[in-house]
């Protein structure tokens, strides 16, 4: 086994009670879980299936299933025992189907099989994020609607205060948070309430400072005894207004009176007291309001789960809610799931909140209160918890730590770190020992680590002054500043551009970074998880989209011509307008018989037709052909990236429109709806360019390591409280109240969770930056923007201190750590004023005249095709059946059935419910998997019997054949899925998926690939392109999985007749598989696949067909 250090060993091998473990970054905690997965079965204490492991996200769930499956195939390997070697193939198969998954996925599941108890249709749908969003717009728009025209006193109240718009967009923003908001204890007043009660408290307080003020005069400046003598002149009226409640009077007649000199703690005690007092006025009215809110936000929650419900409407958070309640409310589902699985492993758990610690808790011992099992494993490191904005609470993992700690079990800290240089190390263990602190009982402290990479070099800090800069210019210098060391440490370290990231507090921040690169002849690539819909590329689609749906949008049309793809200038637009003023844009460029307007026109026109009469695939296609898109966007800067976002904007449309039935004006609503609300989706996931510079958010970044790290915008301001609310669980619901003035003043509710908020924001600042330090292997750039002013002093406070101005206080250069950096000073004027170095030359924005489109020669446009294993037995059948659903994606029309009259099923769902049973069969009785594999089919019961007659008669003589029975007491896999990239060439690169029915493991340790088919074979025994090339890309799908495994055979079982087929000579059919690849990555039109007329009758598309 491979070495481990003493912490790590400990967590792997202490399996008899709960362990949490405190994983630094770079501490190596995922192979750590992985080996912990292992040891259990290893040392029998549990199979695959009786160990649930909980990640973070899918990705990180679908990684460590392929490393456990390793571990697996490695221990099988290396034993030479008979019982062994039986075991260890028994957990292969397991761990296929192993619950290693989120705790979004393990919510669901445990809804979907408990859909009577749940109350829930076993087939919902978690909605998409934008959906989701749309649906609680609506719903809070429409219950404010309703409160208004039935005059809900509650909401009238509330109105007063907030105009109707703003308390729809409160409640929204609310909705996640309703269920702990209205769980305050004494409900939301209570806090409101216990400040007046302290009001009598308060005013002696007031009436003692205002008289220890008083007698001290003597000891005052003399301006200020002045002012103290006409003041103790009043001190009877004074206390008078106190005890009267009049503290507006009392605090106004203390106004003049200055906080300075011997005197000046005094006055600010007298001052404070009767502010405090001047808030209870305030606070009783914050009462009043949040009496009203508590009611509307009953009222409103129940409305919101009644539409949710009706219109099965579910996010994750409501679907993890309902899990939580029903495992409460149902002993015997709970029951279940606490014995089904015998360890709980958790990742990440620094990002989890209440909610979620009470799903663990029932799962492992029972009860949600209290941590009752001994099977509990958590990782997590709270320096890295950086998702409060997503309700995760970084004291739920201190929580859980103390619980271990309470009931016997161990709490083990991995502090040793295997990816950064030593210098990164000690930089940062040096800065969040003071940002973050060092005390134990806290919810997060600083975790020294040590460093075990070879040294690097120190990090650099570059500080740019401000000077008289604007924040435009700054932003400018930034992006230049970082771009030109980009390329100077590529030159002197030899580092190619991929291996480099810059991470960002905010994606919109990338565009000065990818501007000053391509500048510099540098590609970048930008992963965020938005952004899409505002793509300039996008955008002109919408422009051009929304003229086509209705020609009175002069905006849309003017928006569409003045992009690359019309070419027109802002004068052209203009002298298109002046002969006939009173003409829509749209009539004045028919009006037109000039080049370029008339072609444009008539290229409109069609396209106008086209959007009215036809498909929406059949318009981007047409919009593509007329306007040469590809080719124009390939020609501008990021022209890749421009591409990518165009063909995934196609896809989606082409996607909307077979699955949903789409048309033009439907997908028109869904984009502007999704601008509207910001949705989150990103733009083309590109291949990974190993000469790009990578730009991303922190965020994205978490998990990631990088070479080089740069982090700029050090200094980059908070956005401002928009809601007007605030609120934290347990501590109270803030509000504002109107003053006589009818101004906003803040209630001391709303001043004290004010301020307990913004310390628990600035704790997670500090800890992004922590994810964002750790991220580097080797070098390490901090750039800030010093806005301090010449000869000004800097401000101290701590509260309002960013990442930049910590680094320069803690690293200052005349400082104890000023030798742990290398400083570079430089000024933003001066930056700019560096004549900027260009790898091309300075070109206008690129236009191309219309006149010109139908001469455009074609260009060589790297291509992404992505094909099923199966795909190529539809080329062989027919090339232009294979170019109909794979190049235009059109649907096609099944052909044919089983059973008779009325009640016939298709021979493709046939198919799909024999391979479900086989592969059941593995672990359940015939009889069983029979009635199982029914449960993925849609049909009525009737339909259903005949699938079970039919599939029973292939499923009986197929397991009764030789080639069943040579194989059923091998370790083997069932339905192994893939998505892999096998052939990259120079004309694009080719992703396959699919999944291999059975993928056997041999005695010799080799791999065995076994396809069903339930279709009828091949006539005579001859061999089908189709089948022996699908064989091949198994094959080489099975050895990149699992590297070093070599595929021994590939068969076909044919289960009509229970034949065989193997492939033969696998090299030549690879050779022909990758010439038949590179035509078809640059073949596009329809006459390069010829059909062949032998099958028409039977083809999907003989409906439209022109042959």
């Amino acid at each position: 086994m491979a070495s481990f250090t003493n912490q790590q060993q400990e967590a792997i091998s202490t399996l008899d009670r709960n362990v949490s473990v405190s994983a630094g970054a770079g501490s190596g905690k995922t192979r750590v879980l992985v080996e912990r997965f292992l040891k259990i079965l290893g040392d029998r204490k549990a199979t695959a299936q009786e160990i649930l492991a909980i990640t973070f996200t899918r990705k990180a769930a679908r990684e460590m299933r392929e490393r456990v499956q390793k571990g697996i195939l490695d221990r099988l390997g290396a034993t030479e025992e008979p019982a062994d070697k039986t075991y260890w193939q028994e957990q292969l198969r397991l761990a296929d189907q192993a619950p290693i998954t989120t705790i979004d996925s393990f919510c669901s599941q445990v809804l979907r099989e408990n859909p009577v108890e749940a109350g829930l249709d076993p087939n919902f749908i978690v909605q998409e994020e934008y959906q989701i969003r749309a649906f609680r717009e609506e719903t809070a728009s429409a219950f404010l609607q309703q409160g208004i025209r039935q005059q809900d006193p509650d909401l009238t109240a509330l109105l007063e205060q907030y105009p109707a718009d703003r308390l729809a967009r409160i409640l929204v923003a609310l909705i996640d948070q309703l269920p702990e908001i209205l769980s305050l204890p004494g409900g939301l007043a209570a806090p409101y309430e216990a400040s007046l009660a302290g009001e009598e408290e308060g005013k002696i307080a007031a009436e003692v400072a205002l008289d220890v003020l008083l007698e001290a005069w003597e000891q005052a400046g003399a301006k200020s005894r002045e002012k103290l003598k006409i003041l103790a002149d009043q001190r009877e009226q004074i206390h008078q207004w106190i005890a009267d409640g009049c503290y507006d009077k009392a605090t106004a007649a203390l106004k003049p009176i200055s906080a300075t000199g011997k005197v000046k703690d005094l006055v600010k005690e007298a001052k404070a007291t009767l502010e405090q007092l001047a808030a209870l006025a305030l606070d009783a009215q914050g009462a009043d309001q949040v009496r009203h809110w508590e009611q509307i936000l009953v009222r409103f929650r129940k409305a919101l789960l009644d539409a949710a419900e009706n219109r099965e409407i579910y996010s994750f958070g409501y679907l993890s809610a309902k899990a939580v309640d029903l495992l409460e409310k149902r002993p015997n589902v709970l029951f279940r799931y606490k014995n089904r699985f015998k360890f709980l492993m958790v990742d990440e758990f620094q990002d989890t909140n209440e909610e979620q610690k009470k799903l663990v808790y029932l799962v492992s011992g029972g009860s949600s209160r209290s941590l009752q099992g001994r099977n509990l494993f958590v990782v997590g490191d709270a320096k890295q918890s950086i998702y409060r904005f997503r309700g995760a609470d970084v004291s739920v993992f201190k929580q859980v730590r103390d619980a271990i700690d309470s009931t016997g079990g161990r709490n083990i800290v991995m502090d040793d770190n295997f990816r950064s240089a030593p210098e990164i190390i000690r930089a940062c263990n040096t800065l969040f020992d003071d940002l973050l602190g060092t005390d134990q009982d806290s919810d997060v402290t600083a975790q020294p680590l040590h460093a075990h990479q070879p040294p690097s070099r120190k990090p650099v800090f570059a500080v740019l002054k401000k000077g008289d800069c604007s924040p435009k210019e700054c932003q400018q210098a930034e992006g230049r500043y970082v771009a030109q060391a980009i390329r100077q440490l590529g030159e002197e370290e030899h580092l190619p551009f991929g291996q480099m990231a810059i991470l960002l507090p905010a994606i919109h921040l990338s565009r000065q970074y990818e501007e000053a690169l391509s500048a510099l002849g540098i590609k970048s690539q930008v992963s965020d998880g938005k952004g899409f819909y505002d793509r300039q590329e996008v955008v002109d689609w919408i422009n051009l989209l929304t003229f086509l749906l209705n020609p009175r949008k002069d905006w849309a049309l003017a928006g569409f011509l003045r992009s690359p793809l019309a070419g027109l200038s802002d004068q052209q637009l203009t002298d298109l307008l002046k002969p006939w003023p009173e003409l829509s844009l749209w009539e004045s460029l028919q009006q037109s018989l000039e080049e370029p307007y008339s072609i444009l026109a008539q290229k409109l026109e069609k396209l106008r037709l086209t959007a009215q009469f036809q498909s929406l695939p059949e318009l981007m296609d047409r919009f593509q052909e007329s306007f040469a898109v590809e080719p124009t966007l390939l020609a501008q800067r990021g022209g890749r990236e421009k591409l990518a976002n165009f063909r995934k904007l196609r896809a989606l449309g082409v996607k909307a429109a077979m699955e949903e039935g789409s048309t033009a004006r439907d997908f028109l609503d869904r984009l502007n709806l999704m601008r509207q609300l910001s949705a989150r989706e990103s733009a083309a996931n590109q291949e990974a360019d190993p000469d790009a510079v990578k730009i991303m958010t922190i965020h994205k970044s978490k998990g990631l390591e990088f070479p080089v790290v740069f982090l700029p915008d050090l200094s980059r301001k908070d956005p401002p409280d928009t809601v007007g609310i605030q609120f934290l669980p347990g501590e109270g619901f803030g509000v504002k109240v109107l003053d006589e003035e009818g101004n906003d003043r803040e209630t001391s509710v709303y001043a004290r969770l004010k301020e307990e908020r913004s310390r628990l924001e600035k704790a997670e600042k500090h800890r992004q930056l922590y994810v964002a330090m750790t991220r580097a292997e080797r070098f390490l750039y901090l750039v800030n923007v010093d806005e301090t002013k010449e000869g000004k002093k800097k401000d101290s406070n701590p509260e309002k201190e960013k990442w930049g101005q910590a680094l320069q206080r803690v690293f200052a250069p005349e400082g104890p750590n000023g030798d742990q950096m290398d400083w570079e000073e430089l000024d933003v004027a001066e930056i700019l004023a560096a004549p900027e170095e260009r790898q091309e030359e300075e070109t206008e924005d690129f236009t191309l005249d219309p006149a010109i489109y139908e001469r455009i020669q074609p260009v060589t446009v790297p291509r992404h095709l992505e094909l099923s294993a199966s795909a190529l037995l539809e080329y062989d059948t027919c090339p232009r059946s294979f170019y109909y659903h794979y190049f235009q994606h059109m649907p096609g029309i099944e052909q044919e059935t089983y059973g008779t009259g009325n009640h016939r099923i298709s021979a493709i769902e046939l198919g799909t419910y024999v391979h479900k049973v086989l592969e059941r069969l593995q672990e359940v009785p015939e009889e069983t998997a029979l009635d199982e594999a029914l449960e993925v089919l849609d049909h009525p019961d009737v339909e259903k019997q005949v699938f079970r007659r039919e599939g029973q008669k292939l499923v009986d003589r197929y397991c009764a054949s030789p080639l069943y029975q040579a194989l059923k007491d091998l370790p083997a896999q069932a339905e192994r899925e893939f998505e892999l990239p096998l052939f990259q060439m120079e004309e694009g690169q080719v992703m396959f998926q699919g999944s291999m029915d059975r993928l056997v493991t041999l005695g010799d340790g080799r791999l065995g690939i076994v396809d069903y088919k339930t279709g009828h074979p091949p006539a005579d025994g001859e061999e089908k392109q189709g089948y022996t090339r699908q064989l091949a890309i198994y094959a080489l799908a099975a050895e990149k999985l699992y590297p070093g495994k070599e595929v021994a055979w590939a068969r076909l079982h044919f289960l009509q007749d229970c034949s065989s087929w193997e492939l033969k000579d696998r090299k030549k059919e690879e050779e022909k598989l990758e010439i038949l690849l590179e035509n078809l990555l640059t073949w596009d039109k329809e006459d390069q696949f010829p059909a062949r007329k032998e099958g028409c009758q039977w083809c999907p598309y003989r409906y439209f067909c022109t042959e």
